[in-house]
């Protein structure tokens, strides 16, 4: 089953589907909940309400929709990868390459969705509520942002990055839950900890290095100085768009290249 059938796709994803309901459903419902479990904690600790700005409560949503999309692949597809367990995904009537985009599917735009609709709407609710805590509507966020100086959230490329910031985090938990066997979602965080630091040790010097001899931070500086700041902002975006796609398309490509090897 070498080729790419819709048939089987759906009957994989109606599959899935049935699969994410029982192993997931539950986890995505509390962390659709978690915004109101924290203004119950609030008021039952008598903590008052806090910060409960547009901004902050999308900063927390924002949280909430990456916490679902790694956890997704950890939840759903966890035993793909374990002898014994695994043979049910082996032995589904489609082809790899049916099965691996199913698990797109539900990793990438299933999960971190349902979480972000959930969240919104239950965020919605506090607000309509006449003894609610929030005053201000969720999509007022983005003049809170402004104010602060940070990216809008529900404009075009707010929207953009934030979807491919989810995907791109997604995707390394994707690969790793075809590498580990067991503790996947904190032996990955410790090994992200660990590439993180040693990237450090090996980057600073190089660095300190470049400076004092180039003084190519004093030359970066320069080439900036007296451009448009619209240019500068929209190179940032596709430089930032550019290096997230890449990296979940190699991310994608080991997943699919490991399972394309996996052996039960």
């Amino acid at each position: 089953m070498k080729n790419f059938d819709f048939n089987r796709f759906k009957k994989v994803v109606v599959r899935d589907f049935h699969s994410a309901y029982n192993l997931y459903g539950l986890s995505l419902l509390i962390i659709m909940l978690v915004p109101a479990m924290l203004w119950m904690l609030e008021v039952a600790l008598g903590l008052g309400e806090g910060d409960s700005s547009p901004f902050v409560r999308m900063r927390l949503i924002n949280f909430l929709v990456n916490l679902a999309a790694i956890i997704a692949p950890l939840k759903i597809y966890g035993s793909c990868n374990l002898q014994g367990k695994g043979n049910y995904f082996a032995m589904l009537p489609a082809s790899l390459c049916e099965k691996f985009w199913s698990m797109l599917l539900y990793s990438f735009v299933v999960s971190p969705l349902a979480v972000f609709v959930g969240s919104c709407a239950v965020d919605t609710l506090l607000t309509i509520l006449p003894f609610g805590p929030y005053k201000d509507y969720l999509w007022n966020a983005d003049l809170y942002a402004s104010a602060y100086g940070f990216p809008t959230f529900f404009g075009f490329r707010g929207v953009v990055l934030f979807y491919v910031g989810i995907v791109s985090i997604s995707s390394i938990f994707l690969f790793t839950n075809t590498i580990f066997k067991k503790n996947k979602f904190i032996k990955t965080v410790l090994w992200l900890l660990l590439i993180g630091f040693v990237a450090m040790v090996v980057i600073a010097p190089i660095m300190i290095h470049l400076d004092w001899d180039f003084n190519w931070v004093e030359r970066f500086a320069k080439w900036f100085e007296g451009k448009d700041e619209r240019f500068l902002y929209n190179l940032m975006f596709w430089l930032n768009l550019g290096f997230e796609l890449l990296f979940t398309a190699v991310m994608c490509f080991f997943t699919y290249r490991r399972l394309k090897k996996m052996q039960y």
